[in-house]
């Protein structure tokens, strides 16, 4: 498919750099949008760092490990899905929108 996508920079405080992930939604009848639906950067190694204190070894010492970290915002893929228009309601535990479902 020609689905438009891009990176922004943004700020995750365990990555760096990070990056948003974007897509470009085209309803019919309606106007295009940017939908957020994922975020990812490489890990700070002040990460691995903690984690080999932690730990008590060097399995995971920064001079040795590097990472790449992404989570996928499923909640808005939902969202265009059911045709959901604020997020919210995805959280906020209202009953009379949640037995929609």
């Amino acid at each position: 498919a020609n689905t438009a996508v891009r990176f922004r920079p943004h700020f995750f405080p365990f990555t760096e750099p990070s990056f948003e992930i974007d897509v470009k939604l085209e309803a019919k009848g309606k106007d295009a949008r940017w939908i957020e639906i994922a975020g990812c950067g490489m890990v700070d190694p002040a990460v691995f760092a903690a984690v080999s204190k932690t730990r008590g070894d060097d399995l995971l010492h920064p001079d040795q490990v590097t990472g790449f970290a992404f989570g996928m915002g499923l909640d808005r893929l939902a969202m265009i899905l059911h045709g959901i228009s604020d997020i919210r309601h995805l959280i906020e535990n209202d009953t009379r929108f949640l037995a929609q479902f």
